[in-house]
């Protein structure tokens, strides 16, 4: 009988191991925090121990919706140009603030940046309660807008250098609709509920989202069949609340923000095998509130590791 519960123990400990081997640690994680009601751009490195966090960004007005741009070797952001109104801006790897990107009728931000040129899709708050999805491009800055039987959009995504992913708000909810750009012909693609925050892998085409239904929200993973029918699955399965997901560059990774026994945590799961088994909870502590993470590689890491923030 103890020899048959030492094989169990033995077994049980082997398949923990596996399940950690599974999930890859991220060399780095992009992020905005907030402490003391402001928030600045963070790097967290899984050094040793609880990691190690390095702030990106020390400015007096507040930063969010931080993300990496590739293509450019840039984070772009939104940031606040005075009480209640933001900006876009794109810091370098000196961590200086390189552009500014400012709207005279609203507010801009959640800036998704093109893999390909030099346009970046983002949102504009108008201020009567209405917030316009569209598009600017770096450097000129001009926002266009994409508009939609008069709804308000959100949150979008590039789905090929000629169209889109975004959110709409309609009486029903949030629905996820895809803007042919050169037509401006938009489709609703997922209806019912409320689904928004669309990421989309440039380098494999994955396509995800998040649906919440009453109080239970959870990522989904959006496909097209080869009858040219799209399709969505529920990925992350939560109990509570899944949301603000984002894969790892070459998409073998997806990070989010998990609510477990009434807090908030960033996960890492493995794309392979996304089961709750197999992923890591990141110990980044000491935040108030922590953002949209992003996982980095260790070469863009390695851009960051000697400067200073301005």
């Amino acid at each position: 009988m103890k020899i048959k519960l030492l094989v169990l123990n033995i077994c049980f400990i082997f398949s923990a191991a596996v399940n950690l081997l599974a999930v890859e640690m991220p060399a780095g994680v992009l992020f905005v925090g907030v402490v003391n009601e402001t928030s600045d751009i963070y790097l967290w490195q899984p050094d040793s121990g609880k990691g190690s966090i390095k702030a990106l960004t020390s400015t007096p007005e507040k930063e969010g919706n931080a993300c990496w741009w590739p293509h450019k070797k840039l984070i772009l952001a939104s940031r606040e140009t005075e009480p209640g109104r933001y900006a876009l801006v794109a810091v370098n790897s000196r961590l200086e603030t390189v552009w500014k990107c400012e709207d005279p009728i609203g507010s801009l931000g959640w800036p998704v940046p093109s893999p390909w040129d030099n346009r970046i899709l983002c949102v504009r708050e108008c201020g009567d309660g209405k917030v316009q999805p569209g598009m600017v491009t770096m450097p000129e800055g001009n926002f266009e807008p994409f508009e939609y039987e008069g709804l308000s959009g959100g949150q979008l995504a590039w789905l090929a250098p000629d169209k889109v992913q975004l959110s709409r708000v309609s009486q029903a909810g949030f629905m996820i609709t895809h803007l042919d750009l050169p037509t401006r012909e938009e489709k609703v693609i997922v209806s019912g509920g409320n689904n928004w925050q669309s990421h989309i892998n440039a380098a494999t085409g994955q396509n995800l989202f998040v649906r919440r239904a009453g109080q239970i929200g959870s990522i989904f993973r959006l496909f097209c069949t080869d009858e040219q029918k799209w399709e969505y699955e529920n990925l992350t399965n939560a109990r509570t609340y899944d949301w603000q997901p984002s894969l790892s560059a070459d998409g073998t990774s997806l990070i989010f923000r998990s609510l477990r026994n009434g807090f908030f945590v960033t996960v890492v799961r493995s794309m392979d095998d996304s089961s709750p088994e197999k992923e890591l909870i990141l110990p980044i502590d000491g935040f108030s509130q922590i953002y949209f993470p992003v996982i980095l590689d260790g070469s863009v890491v390695s851009l960051f590791s000697q400067n200073q923030p301005d």
